[in-house]
């Protein structure tokens, strides 16, 4: 074989080795596309499967909290049912008392609190008011100075005339100087707008209302509240709170407040709050409907 031949055969060799070596670079990158490919679709699918589980979750959830909340909404109802029974065996005494009831496959625990076991805002005695506000750890600077709002509010509202109230709704206690968060959601569960008295019920007070009144010792309270849930509504039957007649005076049960709070099995929870007109016509109204605070998923 000449020189010249070998050169062309070592020439045709080094074509089909770097046509070989081409395709095998080829052939790599292919593979690293698809290795690539792979990869991206891997991340695709759990960041679909982590999104699927997500919206399953919310689903789960707000069909729980749907449950809850119509559960709670039945509540409101065996509320109503129980302060309305004429049975003495199984009336519910309006004094905030808590029934746990089994409903559907849910749970509830209802109470109803006597609006005019509550003080007024708009008519309540002052030495009331001042007597909640330092039952609720409002130093006595700051107490007078609520108070001063307060009794500020009424005079300006008895001299627009009109049947202006000075509170329409318990929330706007907040717009009063000197009420701070903490002590405006320890007083809003004890003041009302609809008793319209300047006392309060002692067979419906919260004890809290109770241990507020002016003079009025811890034991005597102690007593009364132990011999009330003994003897339900019966004033007879009751001990009497020496020396505050004067803020006392039994009254017909007119408003109450519902508070009905359900649970389902799957972790739902929902607390509704209803204020019932239980007198007039119809035999009873709605007068507030909202959703509690403490309530959560």
């Amino acid at each position: 074989m000449t020189r010249t031949s070998r050169r062309r055969e070592t020439a045709r060799a080094e074509d089909v080795f770097a046509a070989k070596a081409s395709r095998r670079g080829e052939r790599g990158v292919a593979l690293i596309l698809v290795l690539w490919v792979l990869a991206l679709l891997t991340v695709l699918a759990m960041s679909f499967a982590g999104s699927a589980r997500t919206e399953l979750k919310i689903a789960r959830n707000e069909y729980e909290a749907a449950r809850a909340r119509a559960i709670a909404d039945a509540g409101v109802t065996y509320g109503i049912l129980g302060a309305l029974d004429p049975s003495p065996q199984t009336h519910w005494n309006p004094d905030g008392e808590r029934h746990e009831v089994a409903y559907g496959e849910g749970t509830l625990s209802v109470s109803v609190q006597d609006e005019g076991g509550k003080v007024d805002l708009n008519a309540g005695a002052p030495e009331l008011l001042a007597g909640l506000l330092r039952a609720m750890g409002a130093a006595d600077a700051a107490a007078q100075q609520v108070l001063d709002g307060i009794l500020q509010r009424r005079r300006d509202a008895i001299a627009a005339g009109n049947g202006t109230l000075a509170f329409r709704d318990v929330a706007e206690l907040r717009l009063v100087p000197g009420m701070t968060r903490p002590l405006y959601q320890a007083l809003a569960p004890l003041v009302t707008v609809y008793n319209r008295n300047d006392r309060v019920d002692p067979l419906s007070a919260p004890p809290e209302v109770l241990r507020s009144l002016p003079g009025v010792s811890e034991a005597q309270v102690e007593a009364y509240l132990a011999a009330r849930q003994q003897a339900g509504a019966q004033p007879t039957a009751l001990p009497p709170l020496a020396g505050v007649d004067r803020f006392l005076a039994h009254s017909a049960l007119q408003v109450v407040t519902i508070r009905s709070e359900a649970a389902t099995p799957g972790g739902g929870r929902f607390l509704r709050e209803a204020v019932v007109a239980l007198s007039g016509t119809p035999p009873y109204r709605f007068l507030a409907w909202r959703q509690g605070e403490s309530a959560g998923p």
